[in-house]
């Protein structure tokens, strides 16, 4: 059983949120700072941190983007301003696309008490409109699932992490023209262009994430990759509503198959698709791609 979270508003523009951990401070600092430990926890069920970027030091920056149900996308960013392992850290949080005004300033305080950790966790707006436009939101819930997540880390990190996730993050797809390939992904597939870098002459690296994925693509060039273009197969793509998936891709105009059933589905309901219903396309290196419709998972 979870541990109760506490939601209380001392002030006008100060909502308050106190949790505890069974776990010592240090762990619970960890997983609040250290990337490879953020993109494990952090959202809300469903959403999954897919670019983590830490800089912690006084006047460092951190950058977080998340992606979610439906496509979502979520980017929020902000600088430290006090850091004090374990027991403190103060940062302020602005988001990309925000509906309120202002930063907010962020203070998690840590306390321990026989190796088990109280979060209190601050939040402070520009003005009371803001901290009520933030009240108005599921803030309690999805606060509540990511501190849920957040339990079942640092129950595996004090057990020495036996049961690690392993994530998959990137595939590599090899083309010959990574603007033409760029334009296909992102302008007909509608991927999110992660990042466009180039590096010298020799040496460029465009990442794209499908809307909605936890693993992303890169092209690139001058990165080590010795795969002929067009020779990746049978990467997959998963979608809940085949015919809608199809319908889009023929709007933006990518030779894709007619759905294809590939097996008995022994649960018909509700959509026979489901699990066995697939498209098929590739890119204009010949790339092939498969897509299939899952519209629940158990």
């Amino acid at each position: 059983m979870s541990e109760p979270l506490t939601v209380t508003t001392p002030t006008d523009t100060d909502i308050v949120l106190t949790r505890e951990f069974d776990a010592p401070r240090r762990l619970v600092f960890d997983a609040l700072t250290k990337p490879e430990l953020v993109t494990r926890w952090y959202g809300a069920r469903g959403w999954n941190v897919t670019e983590c970027y830490v800089d912690l030091r006084i006047g460092g920056t951190w950058r977080f983007v998340s992606h979610g149900p439906d496509g979502a996308r979520m980017v929020q960013s902000g600088a430290y301003r006090m850091i004090e392992p374990p027991e403190l850290l103060v940062y302020t949080e602005v988001f990309d696309d925000q509906s309120y005004e202002g930063q907010t300033l962020i203070t998690h305080e840590l306390s321990e008490r026989a190796d088990r950790t109280t979060l209190t966790t601050t939040a402070r707006y520009a003005s009371r409109q803001a901290r009520d436009t933030v009240l108005r939101y599921p803030m309690r819930r999805g606060v509540g699932e990511s501190f849920d997540r957040l339990t079942d880390l640092l129950e595996l990190l004090k057990n020495g992490d036996r049961d690690m996730n392993w994530t998959l993050e990137v595939i590599l797809v090899p083309v010959a023209d990574l603007d033409r390939a760029k334009d296909f992904y992102a302008g007909k597939l509608g991927f999110n262009v992660d990042h466009d870098t180039t590096v010298s002459d020799e040496v460029r690296v465009i990442q794209l994430t499908p809307p909605g994925s936890g693993c992303s693509i890169v092209l690139g060039k001058g990165i080590g990759n010795t795969m002929s273009p067009g020779s990746l197969q049978g990467v997959q793509l998963v979608v809940a509503d085949l015919h809608k998936a199809r319908a889009q891709l023929l709007d933006n105009g990518v030779d894709v198959s007619d759905i294809q059933i590939v097996a008995e589905n022994p649960s018909p309901q509700p959509d026979p698709l489901d699990n066995v219903g697939f498209l098929y396309f590739s890119d204009p290196d010949g790339n092939s791609w498969a897509v299939q419709q899952i519209s629940t998972r158990g």
